[in-house]
């Protein structure tokens, strides 16, 4: 695994040894005591990445916990807590997900209770920064806890600060030294609502591209990834973490090498305000090469599933496939920001890798809400098959907008593939074994609220061999 720190006296600004190449010592051992020491050696912390530091610690047992620090000078870090893989067999995994955790939204009074859960892996699928300015929530009101500090952040020094930001609160550095992170990225980690080189406003394309590149190395910077640093245009991120043979986990990229949102349906006018971009599903979207995953990483993943067998594929993605038809009429309402925009590609990517898998869950974020869905290859043709399950786990702390949640139950009423829909903050936890999947959803009591109670609303449950959800209990 790779361990990760980041040097800095103010984590908003350079320290006195900005300009300065570093050594830091790491300890690995099987104990929080340190005394059953795995090893000790000094490593970079070069000042060209801002003194983060990532640390392969390799040659360790499978299916293991370990426990780590970082030493420089008289200043020791916290103690942090992770674990390897099994590398083979059907260990069971508890695993948690979740996503879009906007600083001015709310608390993190999720992470606080995610840190304390009994969890193996924790899976981000992305949005840990929000690029806004101060006081620019989009469709939602800031909750007046918390402002960002810097204008909409453009450029590596902005990037950098705002990572600085997001990760002095204590709550969400108690998460990151729980367990091993698995992460992506989405739209807020560059600009909202990008596809390829089309941006939210319309910027040059030559111009974005310094920006993405800048926004990409201050992600790599501050995510624990196994990754090289970013040295060109394009940074691959996708990739397959093993739980052994119960479960592999695919992690995509559904930002980098998209096409723009298709803009050939007809715009339908919902009472809300924002870039909802909810237009009828045309001729674009449902074009297979009208693609939100590139040919390369599509095959890939593809390959990964078809040259496999576990009992259950995973896949780690941004934006919802099952599909939601937002008004009932002539053709679907659709957002173009979600699969339905790609509506082709997801039709034959999922008969593809269903044709070889028995067991496909999908987890997906973005929507600052959850749900609990049946999917088929096709989401507005119900005569077809069930032939996957889909968790879209809630915010940490962004919101739903408020215009939308009266409107909400009437939608998931015509959409019945949809089994479960909450609009609250929270996040979700999945226990997974060889023969079932269950997952439980943790709704926050209040936001708004760094102490916030958190309670099980809702639990779910799929069975192998059996696509779509078995059982679906409510807490009342």
């Amino acid at each position: 695994m790779v361990l990760w720190t980041r040097l800095r006296v103010d984590p908003l600004a350079p320290g006195p040894f900005a300009e300065a190449d570093l050594q830091i010592a790491v300890d690995v051992a099987r104990d929080a005591e340190f005394e059953d020491l795995v090893s000790s050696a000094l490593h970079a912390a070069p000042s060209s990445f801002d003194h983060s530091v990532h640390v392969l610690a390799d040659g360790l047992d499978p299916d293991g916990w370990y426990w780590y620090r970082f030493r420089l000078g008289d200043h020791t870090s916290p103690v942090g807590r992770t674990r390897t893989t099994p590398s083979d067999g059907t260990t069971p995994l508890r695993l948690g997900f979740s996503s879009c955790q906007n600083w001015e939204s709310g608390s993190y009074a999720a992470h606080r209770h995610l840190a304390a859960a009994d969890l193996d892996l924790f899976i981000w699928l992305g949005d840990y920064i929000y690029e806004y300015g101060p006081g620019n929530q989009g469709v939602v009101d800031s909750a007046g806890l918390r402002v960002h500090t810097t204008p909409e952040v453009t450029d590596l020094a902005g990037y950098r600060e705002r990572y600085g930001l997001y990760k002095s609160d204590r709550s969400l550095q108690a998460h990151h030294a729980a367990r091993p992170w698995i992460v992506t990225w989405d739209d807020h980690e560059i600009d909202n609502n990008h596809a390829g080189l089309n941006t939210e406003d319309g910027q040059d394309p030559a111009a974005f591209l310094e920006r993405r590149r800048a926004a990409h190395l201050a992600w790599w910077e501050n995510m624990p990834v196994r990754l090289d640093p970013p040295t060109g245009d394009r940074f691959e991120i996708h990739r397959t973490i093993r739980w052994g043979s119960l479960a592999h986990l695919h992690m995509l990229d559904g930002r980098q090498y998209r096409d723009a949102q298709p803009t050939d349906g007809d715009p339908v006018i919902l009472p809300v305000v924002g870039d909802l971009g909810v237009r009828t599903l045309a001729e674009t979207a449902r074009d297979p090469n009208q693609s939100m995953l590139g040919t390369e990483q599509r095959e890939w993943l593809e390959n990964e599933v078809v040259s496999s067998d576990p009992t259950w594929n995973i896949l780690g993605n941004q934006v919802y496939m099952h599909g939601l038809d937002a008004f009932p009429g002539a053709a679907p309402a659709t957002n173009t920001d979600t699969w339905d925009g790609y509506h082709g590609e997801r039709l034959e990517l999922l008969t593809n890798l269903t044709s070889n898998s028995d067991n496909l869950v999908i987890l997906s974020g973005d929507f600052h809400s959850s749900t609990a869905a049946d999917v088929r290859a096709d989401p507005f043709d119900l005569s077809g098959p069930i032939i996957a399950t889909e968790f879209m786990a809630p915010a940490i702390s962004s919101s739903f907008p408020e215009l939308l949640r009266g409107l909400a139950p009437l939608v998931v009423g015509f959409n019945p593939q949809v089994r479960h829909f909450d609009p609250d903050n929270g996040f979700m936890t999945c226990e997974v074994t060889s023969t079932t999947w269950t997952t439980e959803l943790h709704r926050l009591n209040d936001v708004t609220a760094e102490d916030s109670d958190v309670a099980i609303a809702a639990r779910f449950t799929v069975r192998a061999g059996s696509p779509g959800i078995a059982t679906v209990e409510v807490s009342q």
